[in-house]
């Protein structure tokens, strides 16, 4: 796995914080894997109905969920979207939006590989 998709010390921290809990830290993944394709749409959603508000919290809970398990690269994807979803131009958001929609299917893959498949 490329450090730009997964660091894999940030799960190794993880690991550690939960007591060594691989149970536990494959749950965590799994609800992320399952609540990741929701916030993407959350995003897309909020900038077709001009949400800005909805578009910026799912683009903040992404990111931070996504950091929490070592995706730092997409984390600061997601972050960049969060920070400009209030003020910037549609059409530069609705990129943005599909970079990281894009940048996604890379981490999911990364953190499956990571729990040996169990996180699907």
């Amino acid at each position: 796995m490329p450090d730009a998709v997964l660091d894999e010390a940030v799960l190794d921290q993880l690991l550690e914080t939960v007591g060594g809990d691989r149970t536990f830290l494959t749950e965590l993944v799994e609800a992320y894997l399952a609540d990741s394709p929701g916030l993407l749409a959350a995003m897309r959603a909020g900038l077709a109905v001009d949400d800005r508000a909805a578009l910026r919290r799912a683009a903040h809970t992404l990111k931070s969920t996504s950091a929490s398990l070592g995706a730092a690269t997409f984390a600061t994807t997601c972050r960049e979207v969060e920070t400009n979803a209030l003020e910037a131009d549609p059409a530069w958001l609705a990129e943005r939006i599909q970079a990281v929609v894009v940048a996604y299917e890379p981490v999911a893959a990364a953190l499956q590989e990571r729990l040996g498949g169990a996180a699907r």
